[in-house]
């Protein structure tokens, strides 16, 4: 049976819609032999709109809708930034998700870690976040390694990716992922999160500013990060704002960081947005 015949019209926003429910489209793929990524984009390619993706119209066209079904991300870290991440883009209906981090769930990661809860602790975070994106779209390709990034697997992870999403605490794993994307043309979207404040600033492969040009000559993270903690807030925020550029570049729009350094305080309620420059300065700035 055809799309056409499944779906279904919907009044939203001043005009009908064809939309065609979760079941429906599942049956089909399955009737076809067609993985459900692949039924996703193939109704939105003949002017149906998931029902689950409608209410992403009008801030997203239908054209922009298939990019993301079409796309895929990379998030490394799965922690207080990436659990977020993972939720965020799986909602937004980005096709493919991969996800790495070597870490398992301890208490003291509930009061930010999205995924983190009582029936979790000692389980492989990336376990629990591909468990999470089945059952919040099943129309996501999801792949997770419990593995931390190093020099030898970041090209092997990353590769095939659109963008990079740095949910990392640890700065030279930051250095590797981000000189990895580099090489493989891909932009690389940075967050950090600690205590009260975070940022965000995407790195496009043409780009002559690195992270250095926020870091400096540091190699490590700051022993006073530590003493920061991390307030649940701060990281759910920071996510967010790299959920947005990582949507903004997929979709074909110009990104909003290229260049640029968002400095969140939440102590104060206020953002600032800073030039870089490049050479980096000789001491870093904000949490790493």
């Amino acid at each position: 049976m055809e799309l056409k015949y499944i779906a279904f019209p919907v009044e939203y926003e001043g005009e009908s819609r064809l939309v065609i429910d979760d079941r429906s489209l599942l049956e089909w793929a399955s009737e076809k032999g067609r993985i459900p990524r692949q039924a996703a984009a193939e109704a939105i390619r003949n002017g149906i709109t998931p029902l689950r993706y409608l209410k992403n119209l009008s801030a997203l066209s239908l054209d922009e809708q298939l990019k993301l079904c079409e796309s895929t991300v990379f998030i490394c870290g799965c922690g207080g930034l990436g659990g977020h991440l993972v939720n965020l883009t799986a909602r937004a209906g980005i096709g493919s998700i991969r996800v790495a981090d070597k870490d398992i769930f301890f208490p003291t990661n509930i009061n930010r870690q999205l995924f983190c809860d009582t029936g979790h602790m000692s389980r492989p975070k990336v376990h629990v976040a591909e468990e999470r994106v089945r059952c919040v779209n099943p129309f996501v390709d999801v792949r997770v390694y419990p593995q931390a990034v190093d020099a030898g697997n970041a090209e092997e992870f990353i590769e095939g990716a659109d963008v990079a999403l740095d949910a990392l605490d640890d700065l030279p794993a930051r250095f590797v992922l981000a000189d990895a994307a580099r090489r493989l043309g891909i932009p690389f979207v940075h967050g950090a999160a600690a205590g009260w404040w975070g940022q965000v600033c995407t790195f496009l492969p043409d780009s002559p500013l690195r992270l250095s040009s926020i870091y400096g000559s540091r190699t490590v993270k700051d022993p006073s990060e530590e003493r920061m903690g991390v307030l649940g807030p701060t990281p759910a925020v920071i996510a967010g704002l790299q959920a947005f550029e990582a949507i903004r570049i997929l979709a074909g729009r110009k990104p909003a960081y290229a260049g640029r350094l968002l400095y969140f305080d939440g102590e104060t309620g206020t953002m600032e947005i800073v030039p870089l420059e490049s050479p980096g300065p000789a001491e870093g700035h904000g949490p790493g």
